[in-house]
């Protein structure tokens, strides 16, 4: 205000211009709000200004504009944090809340936890909504428990797809577009955790036998 407005203008890069109060949580050492220059790599903001995560641990995946926005992971770190750049990348600067989940947590833990949030959330008015969250914590839990099949991880995805635009509200938008994106960039990770679970399971019916 003190500067003017074109002064303010010239702060950051085209399209994004000024400054934005942010929001750092999740796995930092130092989380907390910040003003950030538009532009400013994303790196510079969870390890210079948050410390990035404890102990020397690495930044796994992260949520640029709070928990409904798509993923990014630690290879995307050096992507300026402006509203087109994210858009871009394929999530988006929403809120200004950046999550930052280490190599420490389970994706499947995450996405379980975050579509429990937005089905408890739900109103139920509309269908895609009401049913598109509620199912798709059953469905994550099959996952947890590994009763779920490969197939049924192409199911849910193609499901957050059917969800997204066709919502009363943005809420079920909100769950589908973070929960999609997890399950596109660690597919590898669900099936992992799947087979993991199994074979725990088929461990102890022939201790148990023996």
């Amino acid at each position: 205000m003190a500067l003017g407005a074109e002064s303010y203008a010239a702060i950051g890069v085209a399209n994004s211009s000024g400054t934005k109060l942010v929001s750092v949580s999740g796995n930092v050492q130092r989380p907390g709000n910040y003003e950030i220059e538009l532009g400013m790599s994303s790196r510079d903001i969870i390890y210079g200004l948050a410390g990035g995560p404890p102990d020397g641990r690495s930044v796994k995946f992260w949520f640029p504009g709070g928990s409904s926005s798509p993923v990014l992971t630690g290879d995307d770190l050096d992507l300026a944090y402006d509203f087109d750049t994210l858009a871009k990348a394929g999530s988006m600067l929403g809120s200004g809340a950046i999550i930052v989940v280490d190599d420490t947590q389970s994706v499947v833990d995450v996405c379980l936890k975050l579509a429990q949030f937005y089905a408890h959330e739900s109103c139920g008015k509309c269908t895609p909504c009401r049913e598109g969250t509620s199912w798709t914590v059953n469905m994550l839990g099959r996952v947890k428990d590994g009763t779920a099949t490969p197939m049924d991880l192409d199911i849910m995805a193609s499901v957050q797809q059917r969800i997204i635009g066709n919502c009363l509200c943005v809420l079920g938008d909100a769950m589908a577009m973070p929960v999609g994106s997890m399950i596109a960039k660690f597919r590898g990770e669900f099936e992992a955790h799947i087979e993991a679970v199994r074979a725990a399971a088929d461990r102890a019916v022939v201790g148990a036998l023996s």
